[in-house]
């Protein structure tokens, strides 16, 4: 952070301590009279983001309001409960558009949970800006050849307009999905094996109370694998589980294990390397994020700046992600193979 003993800043709430070095406004970090180490300040906040203060009064209300100005009838205009029901049920988003009050965006909760498989609404429902014309489902049945759900989602990340991979949630929400999936798929298969019933019984003795002690002694690193047998099957088995999820710490450990396996069979390693893949140096990266570029022949002069090489690598992780394998597949089968 910037310490600066300017008071002009303050009297404005909205005004930044510092300039903001990714405004269109400001100048490029080249310059020298932007501080790199500058953390720029923005005022934000969020307000009730799950609706869950919002009452069906308030929606029936706006439903009203809006179906009142399309067909220029007073506010004070009764309309029946079925039709406020009938439109509150087909209507998604609805924005009240009078002119003296704000663009409010109402969306029609539920007490139960949406069915993550097979439902070719979900993600249609969840990103109507990304699907606007209603298409295109993922896992759709009536789809004449079956797509997986993980590889429709690597099809929509290599769009050329790339809107799927710079939207800000679309691609967290995915991969939760295919997490969950994946470790709900493991479990199924470990719960499906005959020797699990015994691994069952050891767990539902288990109450919170064990639980809830084990999890203190483990934040007081006081914890013994021989306190409780029980416990620890549960522990196995979330090992087990965990370490087919990727990114897991489970999965880590499990990475580990074949390192250790791999230096038993065949002995230590004889070069140790460490590659870092510098992506907002490289032109390669730019050319999958779009950028028109002649990799073959790039000058200095017309190599975008550092600055701007960042912008454009932090917009498009698809392209960063392409970047790093492509350089990683490149290294062992010229290096190591």
């Amino acid at each position: 952070m910037h310490y600066t003993i300017n008071q002009e800043p303050a009297n404005s709430e909205r005004e930044g301590c510092v300039v903001d070095p990714l405004s269109a406004d400001s100048v490029q970090l080249e310059q020298p009279n932007i501080n790199a180490d500058d953390v720029p300040f923005s005022t934000s906040a969020l307000v009730d983001v799950n609706a869950t203060n919002v009452s069906s009064d308030e929606i029936n209300y706006h439903l009203k309001k809006m179906y009142a100005n399309d067909n220029n009838i007073p506010i004070e205009g009764e309309i029946s409960q079925m039709d406020a029901a009938s439109m509150n049920e087909s209507k998604i988003s609805i924005t009240d558009v009078s002119r003296n009050e704000e663009k409010v965006y109402m969306i029609p909760r539920s007490s139960k949970p949406t069915n993550e498989y097979f439902n070719p609404n979900l993600l249609l429902g969840l990103f109507p800006t990304l699907f606007p014309h209603g298409t295109g489902a993922i896992e759709d049945s009536t789809r004449p050849v079956k797509v997986s759900f993980k590889q429709h989602i690597q099809y929509l990340l290599s769009y050329s307009d790339k809107r799927f991979e710079r939207h800000h949630s679309f691609m967290f929400v995915v991969f939760n999905i295919l997490q969950k999936r994946n470790a709900c798929f493991n479990a199924r298969l470990m719960v499906s094996n005959p020797y699990y019933k015994n691994t069952a019984n050891q767990i539902q003795q288990l109450t919170s109370q064990d639980i809830q002690k084990a999890l203190g002694n483990i934040a007081k690193n006081t914890y013994s694998s021989e306190a409780n047998p029980n416990l620890n099957t549960l522990l196995k088995q979330i090992k087990t589980v965990g370490g087919k999820v990727m990114g897991s710490p489970q999965s880590r450990a499990a990475r580990r294990t074949e390192i250790h396996s791999l230096i038993y069979s065949q002995g230590l390693p004889s070069i140790f390397m460490t590659i870092n893949p510098a992506d907002i140096h490289s032109p390669i990266a730019l050319y999958f994020a779009g950028v028109n570029l002649n990799i073959d022949h790039i000058l200095t002069d017309t190599f975008p700046s550092t600055f701007h090489r960042a912008q454009i690598v932090a917009s498009h992780p698809v392209a960063a992600a392409k970047f790093f394998n492509l350089l990683i597949t490149n290294i062992l089968e010229t290096l190591v193979k």
